[in-house]
């Protein structure tokens, strides 16, 4: 059949003679293909050669550490199996040239009109397995994978965090660079890298809330993963060392925090903070999505991490931190160097070599540069301008002589916690503050109080206590959010004040006629039945809200399962980034924060 998708044969050895591994062990490699997952696909507890997902022929796992899968010498049984037969070169090819985009539909128009048909470059496929297998060649095939640039997903994770065989000097720096020395000779100028993406990573990032895809942890651009981290479109890389010529110090190290990378440091939590007197060289790339930057953001990754180590040498980690990764995931340092990549004459072509098989490959001209004057935090402003991102490089790219102050704030504000300083720091459940008294009803951090176990009970109880100032004052009790972490002076006391009912109850994510209230401001604040101006107002002050002045401008909300909780980038008069609390995940400033109900017997008339 198509796909050899229903094959039951007792084969269990690869075209490469490895032994293949039984699909119901995880070992030597972990995987997701079992037959709970795959069901009435012929998984089991045996090692034959199967297809269970649309492969284009069957394969298995092996049982060689050093190589996860293979496809498997099975014959084909019908003339209608794919790959039988080869693409006719009398018809089709040499080259059949596409343009600037490589898709089908670029594809057929390329060849029509022609004597070649897709019937004829791919036959033995249907339709759907012509668009499958050109889908392929696009994404695979007809760019450069980073992934073969050095070899391996282990090289490559190893490098970004600070390590590998060129800082470990393993054969000497010249051997070490060989291979990367060849890459930007011969085809650095002329090709399309594409993002980093590992097959390595393709069923470990599901199963960890890193979303359906093969990023490495640190550039995980993905905007549906739980765990992205790459909301900025940032990257930067921070040298401490160089193997040839002095580094060029051309920043300020200012403190990092050790959860923002515990993929690389192994450290759930902690903090560092450096001195003026540590050299380090920092560079980055931005890019926009959907433009030209977008593109070739895999080029500008490659020019601003391997390549600044190959020719000018530079290497190593600031300690706890990644080598080169998404904004977010690098420490807070005063600048950063700015370089861009882009590319003229972009076209993709199809070959058809002379047995008739069917490559795709490209042909560009690649330019590397700086930003024209901007280093990299005013050209983050300029590509991001009325986004969230211009005022979210602030925090990481603080500027000169301001490491002092910033590192001061940062360790009484978030590690140390001077508690003595004002009230930013109190408690307020039970206390009359700004001419209230009120009710916590969760928090995180120093003002830590989980919710209910039973989510319906504390939903119950959460609605019950906004409720209850309607009798006596005509509307719902405020509920603040004291967040003694955020940097945003008006995230630190954020007035919620409902104006319209809540939908009935049901537990997780909000929809078009359910809510469940606590879920909704503790991880997933949507615009279901929430929406400003219209369900409720936000103020930076009790007072505020209850002149109903001064209400805040600009809402902001997930589209989608993540879990970014109240107010997500929400802010007074513009996005303003990583004030969200999360129950499930950290990552922004909100770690220390306590949700409170205002409690009517307290209340004046307003």
């Amino acid at each position: 059949s198509v796909l050899q998708n229903d094959y039951r044969g007792d084969i269990s050895t690869t075209v490469s003679g490895r032994t293949c591994q039984s699909w119901g062990s995880q070992s030597p490699h972990s995987h997701s293909r079992t037959a709970a997952n795959y069901p009435d696909k012929g998984l089991g507890d045996h090692n034959y050669c199967r297809n269970p997902d649309g492969e284009p022929r069957a394969w298995c796992y092996t049982t060689d550490p050093a190589k996860r899968w293979e496809y498997c010498d099975v014959t084909y049984c019908s003339t209608t199996d794919p790959y039988v037969a080869n693409a006719d070169p009398q018809n089709c090819g040499p080259v059949i040239d596409i343009g600037g985009n490589c898709d089908l539909a670029k594809l057929t128009a390329a060849i029509s009109g022609t004597t070649c048909t897709l019937e004829e470059l791919f036959p033995g496929q249907d339709a759907a397995g012509i668009a499958a297998t050109v889908a392929d060649l696009c994404e695979y095939d007809a760019r450069v994978q980073f992934v073969e640039i050095q070899g391996t997903y282990q090289l490559d994770h190893r490098y970004m965090d600070g390590g590998g065989d060129v800082a470990d000097e393993t054969y000497g720096f010249a051997m070490d660079t060989a291979r990367l020395n060849r890459f930007i000779t011969n085809s650095m100028d002329n090709s399309i890298i594409d993002w980093p993406e590992y097959e390595q990573k393709e069923d470990y990032n599901p199963a960890n809330g890193y979303g359906d895809n093969g990023y490495m942890t640190n550039f995980n651009i993905d905007p549906d993963a739980e765990k992205g981290s790459c909301q900025m479109n940032t990257v930067m890389c921070c040298f401490t060392d160089s193997a040839m010529d002095e580094l060029v110090d051309n920043t300020d190290i200012c403190h990092h925090d050790l959860s923002s990378s515990p993929q690389s440091n192994h450290v759930y939590n902690g903090w560092s903070v450096f001195t003026n007197d540590d050299s380090a060289h920092c560079v980055g790339f931005t890019w926009e999505d959907g433009t030209v930057s977008d593109t070739y953001k895999g080029n500008a990754l490659f020019y601003a991490s391997l390549y600044q180590t190959t020719k000018k040498g530079y290497m190593s980690n600031v300690p706890g931190a990644p080598m080169c990764a998404c904004m977010e995931q690098m420490p807070v340092v005063t600048k950063a160097e700015c370089v861009t990549a882009t590319g003229s004459g972009l076209s993709y072509q199809f070959t058809v070599d002379s047995d008739g098989e069917v490559s795709a490959t490209h042909s560009v001209t690649m330019a590397y540069t700086d930003c024209g004057g901007n280093d990299l935090k005013a050209q983050v402003k300029a590509v991001h301008a009325g986004t969230s991102i211009e005022t979210d490089i602030d925090e990481y790219l603080v500027g000169a002589d301001s490491c002092e102050v910033k590192n001061a704030d940062y360790l009484n504000e978030e590690q140390l916690l001077i508690t003595g300083a004002s009230d930013r720091f109190t408690d307020m459940d039970g206390v009359l503050e700004q001419g209230r008294t009120w009710k916590q009803v969760f928090g995180e951090g120093i003002f830590f109080l989980p919710p209910h176990l039973d989510a319906a009970e504390a939903d119950e109880e959460m609605r019950t206590l906004m409720e209850a100032c309607i009798p006596s004052l005509g509307r719902y009790c405020m509920l603040i959010r004291k967040c003694s972490s955020c940097t945003s002076e008006p995230h630190r006391n954020i007035v919620y004040q409902r104006l319209t009912p809540f939908p009935d109850y049901k537990e997780g994510i909000s929809t078009d006629t359910t809510m469940d209230v606590p879920n909704l401001f503790m991880n997933q604040w949507r615009a279901k039945n929430n929406v400003m101006h219209v369900d409720y107002e936000l103020y930076s002050s009790v007072t505020d809200a209850l002149s109903q002045e001064n209400e805040w401008l600009v809402s902001d909300y997930n589209n989608n399962n993540n879990n970014y909780g109240f107010p997500r980038n929400s802010g007074p008069t513009t996005h303003i980034g990583n004030q969200w609390n999360s129950y499930r995940w950290n990552g922004a400033y909100a770690n220390n924060h306590g949700f409170y109900v205002e409690v009517p017997s307290a209340s004046t008339s307003a």
